[in-house]
């Protein structure tokens, strides 16, 4: 009985962090959509303060739990998909945002985007829908 106790209360709590994953990777997602309708208003300097904030959401989420089951079957360590990340498109999209770059903005924020795919394609959660960058 105590054993079967113990396994719920395991299974509670990886539900309890699935959630709070899935709800840091929403506001990722609105984050994301607002940096971009920041940055098409000019708003150069609240699309930077945006997208830092988009950053912390999802490091957050991989933070919390790195290691995580993927497609067919095997483990997959989401922290170096992070750092790729920080510092490929994320790091390019500072740099546009900084600048006032709208075409770089533009550019490193498909990137990004494309990036977000990529970790939920290795992750087999292709039924996640990230909106497209215009």
């Amino acid at each position: 009985m105590k054993y079967l106790a113990l396994m719920a209360f395991a299974f509670s709590l990886s539900s309890c962090a699935s959630t709070l994953i899935s709800h840091r990777m929403k506001a990722a997602q609105r984050k994301l959509l607002e940096t971009q309708r920041l940055q098409h208003a000019g708003q150069w300097d609240e699309a930077r303060a945006m997208s830092v904030r988009l950053y912390a959401s999802v490091s957050k989420s991989i933070e919390s739990r790195p290691v995580q089951p993927g497609a067919g079957g095997t483990t997959v360590d989401l922290r170096p998909l992070l750092t790729a990340w920080g510092k490929g498109p994320y790091a390019e999209l500072q740099m546009a945002l900084t600048k006032r770059d709208k075409a770089g903005a533009t550019a490193a924020l498909t990137s990004l985007r494309q990036q977000c795919v990529n970790c939920h394609v290795v992750l087999g959660k292709t039924q996640i829908l990230i909106p497209e960058i215009r």
